[in-house]
């Protein structure tokens, strides 16, 4: 007895060193079993809760209930643990709960646990369950995806007085229409057994569909669970008797149960590690660059096929690697010295070291290769180097790419020495050059912002400084003449044409007049060249001023004569009124000729004289003034001027005439037509100009007034025909009137 005490001990202690859970508890059981022969009740209570306890741990319990309802005795209500409910018909099969083959299951179990396959292990668990539950068929159900699918069926047919297994793997079948969904959803839901002895006539599924119509008799549905996790469920039938599944198989299901769901779970993690390791190989072989891999004992361990590529050899796991730079021909880039062991990457990350080198190169025959290497280590959970990696790769283009670059940056170099001293020498020149202008000269953008200036002549310090820089036309000039000015700029911008303008700017406390040309130098930049023209005004003002004033005694002359003519023939005519009718007549007759004849002097000497706006500027800048001041005047009133088309110099009587119409046509459309929208347009084509000036005043019938009615449209008629211009007028009474005036280009 007491070498069977001995033995059971040592069975007891050696499963618990190896951690053999199973075992350990059918060691207990047997001990406490043992005990409880020989009616020593207080030592079997102990074994027998360690064994309650063991099987629990294990997953196993029908089995911990087992031991709980045999041996009541030995477990107090405190320390008895519930296990999951196994639903069992009423009508049960009472036969006696005798000693099952423990040996049978230890069997079964080191098999199942000894499969680490997927396939293999469902096939196996497939025959060993059918064989241990007295079945017909079987299905393993497992969650993929979300979704309880069957993955594994078995069926046990009867050849030549022998049972033949027919294990089928299948690809996650649906349990609609090929099993009773609502017994396998009630296992799902409350991880429960069901049996049924005979499944049309008894329990709580006899409506089931599925039942109905196979007419099933014995029927098992049982959870596999692993530490209270469901991981599939095991459906089978007998359909040759009722009863099949007695309570001793139904232990051996039990005690296979856990063991058969922790394969399961192992199973598919290894599947999925080899399913990782296959795509990290397929990943690692696609990589452009080479890679190499060691242990952590410093011998190489992988490479993939780029990396075998470079260094012209495979792996060889017994090279040590203190010879690595030896056996794969590493060496010091540009020498002939094998690289250092120490230095290479792959060795340091062996230390916990990231590092990247590019001063190694593979030596095969007569190639040489350079090489940029990086080198990283792999921890374990420990947060030890499980291993280093490498990852090299060939630079032989870039380096070629990098000479190259390099000789050209040094061709660069030189020819931007020897341009920059041409710059120097023709900035020198072009300073002196600038120097010499007399006449300051900015640079304007197209927001007329000054963008560079010259000063020129010591005179225009004044105006034009370095401070000008940065500055705009709208700070320089008041925002009329501002404006205008900007205008020319962009029309030169647009027509990409030279333009010459006056414009005169306060210096001194004094007006001063400048000529500028402006020209194009790129399509958003000008150049503006200014010149004073004080002299020249002031020449100009004091020869129309002489020219005025001999203008003024003529007409003066003209008229006194004439007049002085009418005034003796008026007295003439007095003295004859009553005596002779005759010569009265031929008196008042003279007299008229006389004042015709002074009116045709008056005027032509009237239009002789330039206007004023003319004296100032040309015709578009006239035009524009004359805009302005009628639009300062008429707050009512919306004026538009408009220039189309790329200016060119005009005859001065062309322009003084084109003037004067202009200015009638805006002086009837203010005062008389009571229009509250004038648009002036100048446009200069090719070969012709065209003054335009329109408005939406009250009109009038062009043919109800006579050309003699009024000074107005007789004067732009005259000076019309003196230049040789069309004139149009168009007017509708209530639809406006417009003024159109065409002269040819000479």
């Amino acid at each position: 007895m007491l070498e069977a005490e001995e033995f059971y001990e040592q069975a007891i202690q050696g499963a618990k060193d190896n951690e053999y859970l199973q075992e350990e508890a059918l060691a207990y059981e047997l001990t406490a079993k043992f005990y409880l022969e020989r009616s020593r009740l207080k030592i079997a209570q102990t074994y027998m809760k360690e064994a309650h306890h063991c099987y629990n741990r294990w997953g196993a319990m029908a089995k911990v209930k087992d031991l709980e309802t045999r041996y009541q005795q030995l477990f107090s209500q405190s320390s008895s643990m519930k296990p999951p409910i196994c639903t069992v018909s009423e009508t049960a099969s009472n036969h006696s709960s005798t000693a099952f083959d423990l040996a049978t299951v230890m069997k079964a179990s080191q098999a199942i646990s000894s499969e680490i396959e997927l396939e293999q292990l469902l096939r196996l668990l497939m025959k060993i369950l059918i064989e241990n539950a007295g079945a017909q068929t079987g299905f393993l159900i497992l969650e993929n995806a979300g979704e309880w699918a069957i993955e594994a069926s078995d069926q046990l047919n009867a050849a030549n007085d022998k049972n033949v297994d027919y294990t089928q793997l299948l690809k996650s079948i649906p349990i609609e229409n090929h099993l009773p969904e609502s017994i396998i959803n009630y296992a799902i839901r409350t991880h429960e057994c069901v049996i049924l002895n005979d499944a049309t006539r008894e329990g709580n599924f006899i409506n089931e569909p599925y039942i109905k119509k196979n007419q099933t008799r014995s029927l098992l549905c049982l959870p596999l669970l692993n530490q209270s996790k469901l991981v599939g469920v095991l459906y089978l039938e007998n359909q040759l008797a009722t009863g099949a599944f007695t309570p001793e198989r139904s232990q051996v299901l039990n005690l296979l149960s856990t063991q058969a769901a922790i394969a399961i779970e192992n199973a598919k993690l290894y599947s999925k590690l080899r399913a990782s390791e296959s795509r990290m190989a397929q990943f690692l072989e696609a990589v452009p660059v080479g890679i190499g891999i060691v242990d952590a004992a410093g011998r190489p361990y992988y490479a993939n096929q780029r990396g075998i590529q470079l260094i012209g050899k495979g792996i060889d796991p017994a090279v040590p690697p203190d010879q690595i730079a030896e056996v794969y021909q590493l060496y010091l880039a540009g020498t002939d010295q094998k690289y250092p062991t120490e230095n290479l990457p792959i060795v340091r990350a062996l230390s916990g070291e990231c590092t990247r080198i590019y001063d190694i190169e593979i030596h095969q025959n007569d190639a040489t290769i350079p090489l940029e290497v990086w080198g990283t280590p792999v921890y374990d959970e420990q947060g030890k180097v499980a291993y280093a990696i490498a990852a090299f790769q060939d630079i032989t283009e870039r380096k070629q790419a990098e000479q190259l670059l390099a000789n050209y940056n040094r061709t660069l170099e030189q020819q931007v020495t020897e341009r920059t001293a041409e710059l120097q020498a023709s900035e020198t020149e072009l300073r002196a050059l600038f120097s010499a202008i007399p006449d300051p000269m900015c640079i304007f953008n197209a927001q007329g912002q000054v963008i560079c200036v010259t000063e020129g002549n010591p005179s225009y310090r004044e105006l034009y400084k370095e401070e000008l820089v940065g500055t705009t036309l709208h700070q320089l000039f008041a925002k009329e003449q501002a404006d205008e000015l900007l205008g020319y700029i962009q029309q030169v911008l647009r027509t990409q044409q030279v333009l010459t303008v006056e414009y005169s700017q306060w210096l001194s406390g004094r007006e001063t007049w400048f000529s500028a040309r402006i020209a194009p130098i790129r399509h958003d930049q000008v150049i503006w060249l200014a010149r004073n023209i004080m002299l020249q005004k002031q020449a100009e003002a004091a020869s129309i001023l002489e020219e005025r004033n001999r203008m003024a005694r003529e007409i003066h002359d003209t008229l006194a004569q004439a007049f002085t003519g009418i005034l003796a023939q008026v007295g003439a005519a007095n003295q004859v009124l009553t005596d002779d009718l005759e010569a009265t007549q031929a008196h008042l007759d003279l007299i008229k000729e006389l004042a015709r004849t002074g009116l045709v002097e008056a005027r032509r000497s009237v239009v002789a004289l330039r206007p004023q706006l003319l004296e100032e500027g040309s015709l578009q800048s006239a035009l524009h003034r004359l805009v302005a001041q009628i639009r300062t005047a008429a707050n009512d009133t919306t004026l538009h001027y408009e220039i189309k088309g790329t200016v060119y110099f005009l005859p001065t009587e062309v322009e003084s005439n084109l003037l004067r119409i202009g200015q009638e046509a805006l002086t009837n459309a203010m005062r008389h037509a009571n229009a509250d929208e004038i648009r002036v347009e100048l446009r200069y084509d090719r070969d012709r100009v065209c003054l335009r000036v329109k408005d939406n005043g009250q009109g009038f019938g062009v043919g109800s007034i006579s050309s003699s009615e009024g000074f107005g449209l007789l004067g732009m008629s005259e000076r019309a025909e003196r230049i040789g211009a069309q004139l149009t007028i168009r007017s509708q009474p209530g639809q406006g009137t417009e003024i159109i005036v065409t002269v040819d280009r000479e």
